[in-house]
């Protein structure tokens, strides 16, 4: 059991992003984009409506060193997948909503004080108020690269239960760390400890809603 809390421990990771902005214009209002957005049980429509409203609003202000901010984001599969948002809305549509979070709250930190990796603050750094950023990248700019050392075999008599164990099903081991079956034999049972995200090609957008 020690080789499984070992490997669990050194697959949690970050965020690694790089990206380019849009335009440059003068803002014609500069409301909330949460306010404009129609609700919507099709998550590809409301990732969609907020993203062309978003960056529709550009204010000439800019983010300096030392700024507190506040964004919003979207975490998103090339497939139009949504699994993680700070957006209500969104997390509505996309079937990933929370009733313990706070969807008013966004994204804050203070920029270039340690707070985020380093790549993060590169990217916010001169943004513009309510533009909002794109971002493509693939599971080697992530900490989410596939491990093959992260799949794990042990004996079934080392776990406590495996009569609700299913080939391929997600189980979260000790509470905290989910991981996926492989593989269930009489005498052992295999374990994938990757991140779910592992080989996949990811999108991040961001949204600057204030600056301190």
């Amino acid at each position: 059991m020690k080789k499984f809390l070992l490997v669990s421990l050194i697959l949690l990771s970050g965020i690694l992003i790089t990206a380019c902005g849009k335009k440059d214009e003068e803002p014609t209002q500069n409301a909330e984009p949460t306010e404009v957005l129609v609700e919507s049980n099709n998550c590809e429509k409301a990732v969609k409506k907020y993203l062309d409203w978003a960056d529709k609003n550009w204010s000439w202000q800019e983010v300096k060193s030392w700024d507190n901010i506040v964004v919003d984001y979207i975490w998103r599969l090339e497939d139009g997948t949504v699994f993680d948002t700070s957006i209500q809305s969104i997390a509505e549509a996309c079937n990933v909503y929370s009733e313990y979070r706070d969807y008013t709250q966004g994204l804050s930190f203070e920029v270039w004080a340690g707070q985020m990796i380093k790549w993060f603050d590169e990217w916010v750094i001169w943004m513009k108020l309510w533009q909002t950023k794109t971002a493509q990248f693939w599971p080697e700019e992530w900490y989410w690269e596939y491990d093959k050392n992260a799949v794990v075999t042990a004996p079934v008599s080392e776990l406590w239960d495996i009569s609700q164990f299913k080939e391929w099903d997600t189980v979260d081991l000790w509470m905290w760390m989910p991981v996926k079956i492989l593989k269930i034999t009489n005498n052992e049972i295999t374990f994938d400890f990757n991140h779910e995200l592992a080989w996949k090609n990811l999108i991040f957008d961001i949204t600057l809603k204030s600056i301190n």
